[in-house]
């Protein structure tokens, strides 16, 4: 609606003076120039014919009642074919009827401002020297311009907040999806994944889940041999085919470089098998088959740790420590292969240290 109005230079707006039989006997103002014709005699004349016993009905009301202004709807003129509301208002035996184009009420806040300037502007007509006025058109000309100016300041100041609205949106959107989602691989980024655990736990918190720390192997060989642009789609690829995998309340995710990660909640219990099926689908689907970059075949391996929510840990920090302790147990032992999380490997670690 607002690039609508900002196309058209001329709103289509008048002013006139009629007797209590509708019949023009002054016209103030009226645009564009070809609105009233010398054929127009009569107010209700200037509409089209599906609105003409309308507008004699609300100017009736407007004579008949002790009230001396009255807006109305929208009704449509003849020529051109454009909406205008009406205000009438009563002085006398005649009554000033000002017509003002339909697109300047944008919305419920725009049309009450709109028809407040406007009583307001027709009282001051009232309440001035009648004579005056007749003699002193380009006088009200001058008025309603500067009814045009307040709305015309009313629509730039809507115009600044819509654009304000829409960088806000856009940068709220672009601050969700760097939080959310990993920019390069599209999984559930290193800065939401906790929450993300979190929220799955929470709708089930009587069941188990199983967290995979994965690191794929050598990757660093990729990048130096083959450049970062080469290693970025084969970090892309890898994230592809961890989506692939079969299991229901799954989260994927990318921790960092080339450390992935994967959730899955809803066990009643995590056998040997259960963490068994996860690595051998990750075989069978992820590094079953080399990568393939343009004319670059690369052979993928990678090595996991699986720690268990509700068996080895309840908290989600812990849960991710304790798999990336197994996964570097499996990289040590010879990578491209996992180990499940043992605690008591796990206090023997800190005691060496100690």
């Amino acid at each position: 609606m607002l690039k609508e109005i900002e196309m058209k230079k001329d709103y289509v707006s008048f002013l006139i003076q009629c007797d209590k039989n509708l019949k023009i006997i002054n016209t103030f103002w009226y645009q564009p120039v070809y609105l009233i014709s010398p054929l127009q005699t009569s107010l209700d004349s200037l509409f089209d014919n599906k609105d003409k016993e309308a507008v004699k009905t609300l100017f009736t009301q407007v004579v008949s009642s002790p009230e001396v202004l009255l807006c109305s709807d929208v009704f449509t003129l003849t020529s051109p074919k454009i909406h205008v509301g009406l205000c009438m208002m009563k002085s006398g035996d005649r009554v000033f009827v000002q017509g003002l184009d339909a697109t300047l009420l944008l919305d419920d806040a725009s049309m009450g401002l709109i028809k407040d300037i406007s009583h307001k502007f027709l009282l001051v007509l009232k309440d001035s020297d009648n004579e005056v006025i007749m003699k002193n058109a380009s006088m009200i000309r001058d008025q309603f311009e500067q009814i045009q100016k307040l709305n015309n300041n009313l629509l730039n100041m809507q115009r600044q907040l819509t654009k304000a609205n829409s960088a806000l949106k856009r940068l709220n959107e672009d601050l969700n999806n760097r939080l959310v989602k990993d920019s390069l691989t599209g999984l559930v980024s290193r800065y939401q994944y906790r929450e993300e655990i979190d929220l799955t736990i929470g709708r089930k918190n009587d069941k188990y889940g199983i967290f995979t720390f994965i690191d794929i192997d050598d990757f660093k060989d990729v990048n130096d041999t083959y450049g970062h642009r080469v290693g970025d789609e084969y970090l892309k690829e890898f994230a592809r085919r961890l989506t692939s995998l079969p299991f229901e309340n799954i989260i994927c995710m990318r921790i960092s470089g080339d450390e992935f990660g994967l959730y899955i909640h809803g066990y009643d219990e995590v056998s040997d098998s259960d963490v068994d099926k996860i690595w051998n689908e990750i075989e069978s689907r992820v590094i079953d088959r080399p990568i393939t970059i343009e004319d670059i075949e690369k052979d993928i391996q990678c090595s996991a740790g699986m720690a268990i929510y509700g068996e080895d840990t309840k908290d989600i920090y812990d849960l991710i420590e304790y798999a990336d302790f197994a996964m570097y147990e499996a990289k040590n032992s010879g990578k491209n292969s996992y180990r499940r999380f043992n605690m008591d490997r796990y206090n023997d670690k800190d005691t060496s240290i100690l």
